[in-house]
């Protein structure tokens, strides 16, 4: 090779290598409001025209639970872009950013929900404190017409605006102070408006009820009276839902009607003793299956009455449902612990990748090609 013939050759490759443009790197991490981050999530990096230029996942959770939620973009010339993120919800993520001559650690991205804007005003509804089954300290002024009351499973309580229910999270608006913010479902144990309607009972409530069905004892009111039932029932909808009473001292048999949100707790009779046998029945049962501590004959008896002194000690027949003030919480946990609840819970790790196979999606699907397939002949026979 010549001399002419280098030159000229390395002024061509400087010539490449000055028409290619610099490309960068974009990290970072999706998570909730609530901090958890989102694994396998879809990221999607946008144009200002909603063109995607690439597309990826986050990083999955280890056992589907710990660290996850993190994405990276490789190749990504300087310009003005979008991030998406698809939770599968009508919520996502959209970010925009900016490149300009290094790369980007856009550390965590949150997703939160825009609130609606109030204005501060003259409040339409005079009669709001009455039909508010729960007292409260007074809250300034404003143009919302309805508020909830949020009762977590201790009891403490909290006059909020609830804006949207996403997935595992409540976002709501302080009805006090109009700050935004937002709690885990797992901790509430009821939601409901002012006009008595519930927008969500827990499941713990839920079992509390089913568990009081059909049993004596009595209740107590936020007006501080009581009354003695012979039996209870639950009605079992969220539209200003009632407790119906039985009396045997009542000749006429009619039953008593309650709104559930005017009852403070509800205690049960000796018929609680029958739960108490049987859990503590099951629990003997299976402390001698599951090793040497003494025979049936032995063992369940001392289990059985163990459980029922314990019981009887924690007042677990004292079921609280809507507590009597915002700062006032009940004398203990309303959680109600579920055996197929958390094997559920345990399961999903290893259910759900089962459930989003190939395979499975394809058997769910067979009927839906049948259905195509036998409309397509029928479009073809006609033509």
């Amino acid at each position: 090779m010549t001399r002419t013939q280098f030159i000229l050759l390395t002024a061509l490759f400087l010539q490449v290598l000055a028409g290619q443009e610099k490309t960068y790197v974009i990290n970072g991490e999706v998570a909730y409001a609530n901090g958890n981050l989102i694994g396998d999530a879809v990221v999607m990096l946008l144009d200002t025209t909603d063109k995607m230029i690439l597309k990826t996942r986050s990083s999955k959770k280890f056992l589907k639970k710990y660290g996850g939620g993190k994405f990276k973009f490789e190749n990504v010339t300087k310009g003005n872009y979008f991030i998406t993120v698809d939770l599968g919800t009508r919520i996502g993520i959209k970010k925009n950013i900016q490149i300009v001559d290094k790369d980007i650690d856009l550390g965590t991205i949150y997703n939160v929900v825009e609130f609606p804007k109030y204005e501060i005003g003259d409040y339409p509804v005079p009669n709001l404190i009455q039909i508010r089954p729960i007292s409260t300290i007074p809250v300034p002024s404003d143009s919302i017409n309805i508020r909830h009351v949020m009762v977590e499973l201790s009891g403490n309580a909290n006059t909020v605006i609830v804006d949207s229910i996403v997935i595992d999270t409540v976002y709501y608006t302080d009805a006090m102070d109009l700050t935004k913010s937002s709690s885990l479902m797992d901790n509430i144990y009821c939601i409901y408006n002012d006009y008595g309607i519930f927008i969500h009972q827990s499941r713990s409530m839920k079992d509390r009820m089913k568990e009081l069905q059909n049993r004596d004892g009595f209740m107590v009111f936020h007006s501080g009276d009581t009354l003695q039932f012979d039996n209870i029932f639950f009605e079992p909808v969220k539209n200003n839902p009632e407790v119906g009473t039985f009396h045997k001292a009542d000749t006429t048999a009619a039953p008593r009607y309650h709104a559930l949100k005017d009852i403070y707790y509800v205690k049960t009779g000796k018929s609680f003793l029958e739960n108490s046998v049987r859990k503590g029945f099951y629990l003997g049962l299976i402390s001698v299956l599951s090793g040497d501590y003494g025979t049936i004959i032995t063992v369940v008896p001392i289990v059985t009455l163990g459980k029922v002194g314990y019981d009887w000690y924690k007042d677990i027949r004292s079921n609280y449902f809507i507590p009597k003030n915002e700062n006032d919480p009940f004398p203990r946990n309303m959680f109600v612990f579920s055996l197929p609840e958390w094997l559920w819970n345990k399961s999903q790790p290893i259910i759900k990748p089962i459930m989003n196979s190939r395979v499975i999606k394809w058997w769910k699907g067979r009927k839906l090609r049948k259905v195509q397939k036998e409309a397509a002949k029928r479009k073809s026979g006609s033509g």
